[in-house]
Formats: structure tokens, sequence, C-alpha cells
């Protein structure tokens, strides 16, 4: 049995030259490029350090590949923000609304744009949630006329393990539905989404990966870069994870998603069932995933004896607790400002002890468990009874930290306001967490 192909093609000599040799490699996607009426690149931009969203370099060389193919084809560059952010925002940002521009291709915000339900996964991991209908009608409805680019930057991620092709795709969904399941089931909700809708090629930015993602503060992204410089393309999305896992120095086995989607039968996992095209770089190093936090010895995170789930509650927290206050601060500068934050389930009464308020109950499972124990000791309690909300996170650790989340964006809060205002009258559900 042939193996499945993976390109793997050195940025050293050129991105241009790496774009154009990943492509020979495959002669059904050329193909399809040449037949397509419209091309959509599904980009990773949700937030504005560079090596954190897929390089515009990397961007750049690909759309003037296709460009070369046809000057005229139309194509999208994509994404569906988080993380308390929106997709106009973040593309003016890190400059990709400038490339877009600059290439003649169009900027898609998702965020902004009509949608429709569809149901996703079987059995208890079945839910409906809201997609683009623009990705509806042009790659489910019209696939054979359009190609469907993937193209995510490589990152080890603290809830998924690592961030590639499949993981790529939550960026498909709306904020309010990327929360669903966005728990202990959060690895079978990303298989069935690549169940619903499949990548037609995929090329990953693997030039600098990040460690301990997916979104670390930007004073200690430099210590956490790996140069790798490399770009991983296939047809297969599966096998193409399999080889960026490999970068990472794991096995595919050891990322949960990715195995999940092997063994259900949507691609190659198995590195021995993957031919490689060109020369993986040094792959010794075992690039960690797990978080590292720097918050004030004044925010006391208390998880309950029966654990907290990392990919819902507990990993948001950190995550938005990192952000918020070594973005722009310092642990040191909330000095004086103590929070006490709950999480998890099955509290004992002894982890109630002596709490400093204000206290915050955080996810569904605290709130079931110990929420009305907690109003009848303390006096200042706040609940949020979501689970895998981001921006409620920030809104409510915000508020409790006396922190601007304007001061997270390196634009002016007038040009912020200006481009919300934008998406709202081009459709933008969101709202600035405050």
């Amino acid at each position: 049995m042939a193996k499945t192909l993976v390109a793997v093609e050195s940025s050293g000599e050129s991105l241009d030259s790496a774009v154009h040799n990943v492509f020979q490699h495959f002669a059904r996607v050329k193909g399809l490029l040449h037949a397509s009426e419209k091309v959509f690149i599904k980009v990773n931009a949700v937030y504005f350090h560079p090596h954190l969203h897929t390089s515009l370099s990397v961007i750049e060389s690909v759309v003037e590949y296709i460009k070369r193919i046809d000057p005229k084809k139309r194509i999208y560059l994509m994404e569906n923000c988080s993380q308390g952010n929106f997709t106009r925002l973040c593309f003016s940002t890190i400059g990709l609304d400038a490339l877009a521009k600059k290439l003649r291709v169009y900027s898609l915000y998702l965020d902004e744009e009509k949608s429709l339900k569809v149901k996703v996964g079987e059995g208890k991991n079945a839910m409906e949630i809201r997609f683009p209908q623009i990705l509806y009608d042009n790659l489910v409805t019209r696939r054979g006329r359009n190609l469907y680019l993937n193209m995510p930057v490589l990152k080890a991620h603290c809830q998924t393990q690592m961030t590639a092709g499949i993981k790529n795709q939550m960026g498909l969904l709306y904020d309010l539905d990327k929360a669903k399941h966005h728990n202990h089931r959060l690895h079978q909700k990303l298989v069935d989404i690549l169940k619903f809708i499949m990548p037609d090629f995929t090329i990953v930015d693997a030039l600098k990966v990040a460690a301990r993602g997916p979104i670390p503060a930007e004073k200690y992204l430099p210590s956490l870069l790996k140069e790798k410089n490399v770009i991983v393309a296939g047809e297969d999305v599966v096998a193409v994870d399999a080889v960026c896992a490999k970068i990472l120095g794991r096995q595919p086995s050891d990322v949960k998603h990715l195995s999940l989607a092997a063994d259900q039968g949507l691609g190659v996992g198995e590195l021995e069932k993957i031919q490689i095209a060109g020369q993986l770089p040094d792959c010794s190093e075992k690039i960690p995933w797990e978080f590292v936090t720097h918050l004030p010895e004044e925010m006391n995170i208390v998880v309950g004896k029966g654990g907290a789930c990392y990919e819902g509650c507990s990993g948001h927290l950190e995550q938005v607790a990192e952000l918020l206050i070594n973005e722009c601060n310092s642990p040191q500068d909330f000095e004086g400002l103590p929070v006490s934050i709950l999480t998890g389930r099955q509290f004992e009464d002894t982890q109630l002890d002596g709490l400093k308020e204000p206290i915050v109950v955080l996810g569904k499972c605290a709130c079931k468990d110990v929420l009305e124990r907690v109003k009848s000791r303390y006096i200042h309690v706040e609940s949020l009874d979501t689970c895998g909300r981001c921006d409620n996170i920030i809104a409510l650790l915000a508020r409790n930290l006396n922190i601007d989340v304007y001061n997270l964006s390196p634009l002016s809060r007038l040009e912020i306001y200006r481009q919300f205002l934008a998406g709202r009258f081009h459709g933008l559900r969101y709202k600035i967490p405050r």
C-alpha cells in the first residue's frame, strides 16, 4: 500500500521556492487550483504577537503562487476570532488587512458573516452550531467548484497539546459555539468538526514554533520560540499533523485529537505510513505544551478535590490571567488586590476557610457544587456559570483587578472603537469584554 505523502520544505533559500516546491508534489491540488472559482484560506490569526499567528510572509508566498496560476482568482483570507478579540481588529493590527489590499484579495471576517445551523458530532457529542453561510454555500453545497486551503501556524498548546491543521478549524466556529464542549470533550469536538468539513490542502507555518502556547504574554515569548524554519504540507490533514507532532518532538499518539482522528478513519496518523518528501528539522527536543503562569501571590486559585477540567475552566483561567497581568504590567503591580478563584468540583469545607475577598466561583461545576456555601460565608462573591468562555473570564478578572482591557491592544482606544463600530455595522455579534 502506498504511503501518504507529506512535504516538508525549508525556508532557507526563500519562502517562494519552498511554497513552489511543496505544491509540485501534489498534482491533484494544482489541478484544483486551476479549476476552482474561489480559494478560501483559513489562517490562524486570533492574537497580535508574531509567530502566534500564521506568518504574513508565508501567506504572501502562497497567495502569489495561486495568483501566478490565475491572476483573477478570487481569494479569501478568513478567520473567526476568540480569546476576547474580534477578527477585524486582529487583521488590522497584525497587518493582514494591509497585505490583503496589496495582494488584491479579500479579508473575510467570519464573525461578521450570516450563519445557519448545522449539526456536528454523534450521540452524546452531538451539538448544533452556527456555521458561516458563505462557507456552507461555497465549501459544502458547492465544494467541487471551490478550494479550501488550511494555513495554521504550528504551536504547542496547553489544552490541545498542539495547534496545527485539525485545531485550526476551530476558527470556523463563532465564539459561543467554540465554548460548547470546550471541556474534556474538546478533543472529540475537533474531530467532529473535521468530519463535517475537511480542507483540500493544508500548509503549516513551522518557521518559529512557540512552546507553552497558545498565547503567552509577549515579554516571555522570545524565550519560548523554537527555530524550525520549515513549512509542512499535504492533502491528508491528519498526516500533516502527525509530522507536525514529530517536529514538536512528540509521537502522534501523544496528541489526543490527532489519535482520535486517525482512529476514526479521517486520515493517517502513523509516521511509518507517511512518506516525507524533504528534510525534517531537528526533532530531538520535546517542546513543552504545559502552560506556565506568572501570577500575583494574592491571586489564590482553589481547585476542588474532584479536579477541574483543564480544557475548560482551568486552562482558560490560566491563559486569561496570564495575559491580563503580564501584557502591560507585572505581578508586583497587583499587590494589595487579592482575589480568590474557586473552580472545579467536590470542594471540602476546609478549602473555603480564610478566603480573601472578592471571591469568584468559576464554571458550571463549581457553581453547582460550592456557590451557595461560599455565599453563606462571604459577602463579595461573584459567579460565572459558563465553561470555555474566555471573554467572560476576561471581563470578570479585569473588573476585579482594575485592568483596562483596551490596553491589551497596541492600537488606540479610538481606533478600537472605530473598528468595533465598523464590525457591528457589518454584522459583528461580539461585545468588548469589560
